[in-house]
């Protein structure tokens, strides 16, 4: 049975668990600890997403994701990524560090942000490494408690539900926890035993995010539309975007047009493949170097901004 697709709702909460490759280490010090701590503060700033609560084990990471309009799935993959590269390089090594595919769990935050934030906190005394959570260095308990500062670490989502003002919310959060210390794995958080282990949330939660789900891709442009912006950005023709070599221009804007069909449009990567005669795999090569460029080449990223704001224009006379 394939797999359903991944929902995206921006402002939502999820419960992301991403697992070393055949539950290897996927951190053996604190330096590469710090490292992952370095690309979360930088994923956060690039992708304007939330962290709300995480914990980094031996061979797995527990963390509370909340998305902005960009997608968890190219959050998780520049994480992923990024870590990846790291790892194999101090470590002389090639190959996967993590699983292929990551555990998302969509979370009612509204109802159970406050018990995934305990039961992602209390995860290495489960795991019987620790007795407290806060013997535990490499969570986000530390910092809840007010004895640490994590920059990049967004606890008031949590601790302002609790109290306004900060020593009380931190001692109630403390208690909060600690009356759930003995609890055992709650498998609704990693997408077991529900309507659809997508989510987890009441009934009227679900409910509603999968009628959103299921809802038309609304006036979201086709390959086509993304083809005719990107040609006239570059000044291409379809023809020249599709012909055979790399020459750089041409193979800049197939690599945006990728990117754009992927994260802006109703299309898929299958279909662009078919029209500008390259393989998907190709395609999505293209669209990781092009990611990898953005943070240093402002004349792309300047690219990037026109082209969303020509194919938001064409959503919007559609609708």
């Amino acid at each position: 049975m394939p797999r359903k697709p991944r929902i995206h709702e921006p402002g939502a909460v999820y419960h992301v668990i991403l697992r070393g490759n055949a539950r290897q280490v996927i951190f053996t010090d604190d330096r590469d600890r710090i490292r992952f701590y370095d690309i979360l503060q930088k994923s956060c700033e690039r992708f304007r997403h939330r962290i709300l609560a995480f914990c980094l084990m031996s061979n797995h990471v527990h963390l509370a994701v909340q998305v902005g309009d960009i997608p968890l799935s190219r959050v998780m993959q520049n994480i992923s990524l990024r870590y990846t590269q790291w790892f194999n390089w101090r470590h002389k090594k090639c190959g996967h560090v993590f699983q292929g595919r990551y555990k998302a769990v969509m979370v009612d935050a509204d109802s159970y942000l406050l018990e995934l934030t305990a039961y992602i906190h209390l995860n290495p005394v489960r795991a019987g490494i620790v007795e407290q959570p806060e013997q535990h260095r490499w969570s986000s308990h530390r910092p809840y408690l007010g004895k640490e500062k994590i920059e990049w670490l967004e606890p008031a989502p949590v601790l302002s539900q609790f109290s306004a003002k900060t020593g009380k919310s931190c001692s109630m959060f403390a208690t909060f926890v600690a009356e759930r210390t003995t609890e055992g794995r709650r498998g609704e958080f990693h997408g077991e035993k529900t309507l659809d282990n997508r989510l987890f949330g009441t009934d009227q939660f679900i409910e509603e995010i999968l009628i959103q789900a299921q809802s038309p891709s609304e006036h979201k442009p086709n390959v086509a539309t993304v083809l005719d912006a990107v040609t006239r950005l570059y000044r291409l023709s379809t023809a020249q975007l599709a012909a055979p070599g790399q020459e750089r221009t041409a193979s800049e804007a197939r690599g945006l047009a990728a990117w754009a069909t992927r994260e802006l449009s109703s299309g898929t990567l299958a279909e662009l493949a078919s029209t500008l005669k390259r393989n998907a795999s190709t395609l999505t090569c293209a669209v990781t170097r092009l990611e990898n460029r953005l943070e240093r080449d402002s004349d792309l990223a300047e690219k990037v901004e026109k082209l969303k704001r020509d194919l938001h224009e064409v959503q919007i006379f559609k609708a």
